[in-house]
């Protein structure tokens, strides 16, 4: 089988379709001894997952049964029909041997995927710190070298730990890096919205296309980076990423956002007045679930950053736009709906960033449902940790449900802010399970394992949160005041005695006056009842929880 991964946004990808793709002797001998398969990156990140050579596009030759004989990226036609004549003579020729080959190459993976488990300590957070800061670029910011990636989980961890610990080189590091990444040719001045990654290390050269996923990560790292550098002027780059995604992504028949834009060369070049008489690059429309989720997450902390309630209303009726949009007949949360419904339920990236986004606005029935189904469907029980696809019938690699560290970090996480939430320790429990099955091998992640280790460090401190009591309309003033917190691990629960009874009377907190109470473990302060003091609260609370190294 040959396998072609590609996207709608990848600009090698539409260069292998016109080139090596429509050669006619290419296409005459795929057809003749190959049975060709085409998948789309972001519908099937699964598939992706098991069978990426290094990028896109991948070109991957496949036994019958799935499993990889050989492969690469793009191949330029002659290469290619040469690579094509040799793959199908070998399989032809060599089968047995080949199989061999194969079999063993399973085995060593599955060796490699066993959990190797331990206990969480600090160290882990801070050799990926060391990881990530001795990758810092001192004169033009960001990390390595070229090309140069904004690698938002990487920065997110650096924030956290900063809001955290106040650490002046991290501040350095931050404060540079996002002043850069914002002001180079990676960022579109005219428009707005950040490219996917610049060619050279100082940001130039961008590779034009513009993610969503991208987009709403770096959207909320410069709002929450906006409350901890307010003279930065970050707070424009939010405004200008947002109205990007207004204007370009959001589709206001579905209240959700498109998933990308196309690169094109010629018009990001022109100015504003050159690009308004040229027709704009390409928009997928497809409604892709993670992504949608971390967008509405980044508008609520936009909002809360800058203080616009009418922004953060706008990432809450997302999440209800996700729960209408991307659910199957059976209630399950989907990948993708690319305007025929939604498709491929089940993976563990759309239950985490979903359950994620709800603990954002605050619903948490919802939350718990969402979190109950991952662990009906994902859970791995014997090891901890998550699968990233329900068990299933499939050919090859597919069969094998995989445990990606990221996408455990992201569940861990918002499970450790679900326990905080509903009072309930189980969620905690699962959240650390998951976490210590990756302690062995998470440093071969090198910083890629940084959203890993910013979970460890949530699950490290002494949980805080704010429960705020009393009818919203009147308690509105303590929750905008609790939200405003710079802590990245505080959780904000808002309890309205006329629909959250139960949860009032299992916390014990009165439903009879409109008080804030601010709780770091299982100890609480006394009612507060305005907004200042409960700020004074949370500034003392919000340090004294923090666990030294």
């Amino acid at each position: 089988m040959l396998l072609a991964i590609s996207a709608v946004w990848c600009h090698w990808c539409h260069v292998m379709d016109e080139t090596s793709y429509s050669a006619p002797e290419i296409i005459a001998a795929v057809n003749e001894r190959f049975v060709a398969i085409r998948v789309d990156n972001d519908e099937r990140p699964d598939v992706n997952r098991r069978y990426n050579m290094g990028g896109w596009p991948s070109t991957v030759f496949l036994t019958p049964d799935g499993e990889i004989v050989h492969g690469g990226t793009y191949i330029a036609p002659e290469p290619m029909l040469q690579t094509l004549t040799a793959v199908a003579d070998i399989w032809r020729d060599k089968r047995d041997e080949i199989a061999q080959r194969v079999a063993e190459v399973v085995r060593r993976e599955d060796a490699a995927r066993a959990a190797k488990p331990g206990e969480l300590t600090h160290e882990i957070v801070d050799v990926v710190r060391a990881l990530t800061s001795g990758q810092y670029d001192a004169q033009y910011g960001g990390f390595g070298r070229e090309p140069k990636f904004p690698q938002p989980k990487l920065l997110r961890f650096l924030l956290d730990e900063y809001r955290r610990e106040r650490s002046p080189d991290i501040e350095t590091m931050l404060r540079t890096t996002l002043r850069e990444m914002s002001s180079h040719g990676m960022y579109d001045a005219v428009e707005g919205g950040f490219f996917r990654y610049a060619t050279q290390r100082d940001w130039n050269v961008p590779h034009y296309e513009k993610m969503l996923e991208d987009n709403a990560e770096l959207l909320a790292i410069y709002a929450d980076a906006h409350r901890a550098f307010s003279d930065a002027g970050l707070d424009r780059v939010v405004l200008h990423v947002v109205r990007w995604m207004d204007a370009v992504l959001f589709q206001p028949e579905t209240g959700l956002w498109s998933g990308s834009q196309d690169a094109d060369e010629h018009y990001y070049a022109l100015d504003a007045a050159g690009r308004a008489r040229h027709d704009a690059p390409f928009v997928d429309r497809t409604l892709y679930t993670s992504w949608n989720a971390l967008a509405a997450a980044a508008y609520v902390r936009a909002g809360d950053a800058l203080g616009d309630d009418a922004l953060r209303d706008r990432g809450v009726r997302a999440a209800r736009a996700i729960d209408r949009r991307l659910r199957d007949a059976t209630g399950a949360l989907c990948r993708f709906d690319d305007g025929s419904g939604p498709k491929l339920p089940g993976l563990l990236e759309d239950a985490a960033t979903y359950l994620g986004l709800l603990l954002e606005v605050g619903d948490l029935e919802a939350a718990l449902r969402v979190a109950r189904r991952m662990r009906q469907d994902l859970e791995d029980r014997e090891r901890g940790g998550f699968f990233d696809t329900p068990a299933r019938d499939a050919p090859g690699r597919l069969a094998r449900r995989e445990r990606p560290l990221e996408e455990n970090a992201a569940a861990a996480d918002a499970l450790l802010r679900l326990a905080i939430a509903s009072g309930d320790d189980e969620w905690r429990d699962v959240a650390v399970a998951a976490l210590r099955s990756f302690v062995g091998d998470f440093r071969q992640w090198g910083p890629f394992a940084s959203s890993y280790a910013n979970a460890v460090a949530r699950a490290l401190r002494e949980p805080i949160s704010v429960v705020v009591v009393g009818p919203e309309e009147r308690a509105r003033p303590l929750i905008r005041a609790a939200r405003a917190s710079d802590d990245p691990d505080i959780v904000t629960v808002a309890l309205d005695p006329r629909r959250d009874t139960a949860l009032l009377t299992q916390r014990g907190f009165p439903a009879d006056r409109v008080a804030a109470y601010v709780c770091v473990g299982t100890s609480c302060t006394a009612p507060l009842t305005d907004e200042d003091s409960l700020r004074r609260e949370l500034t003392t609370s919000g340090h004294t929880s923090a666990t030294s190294r």
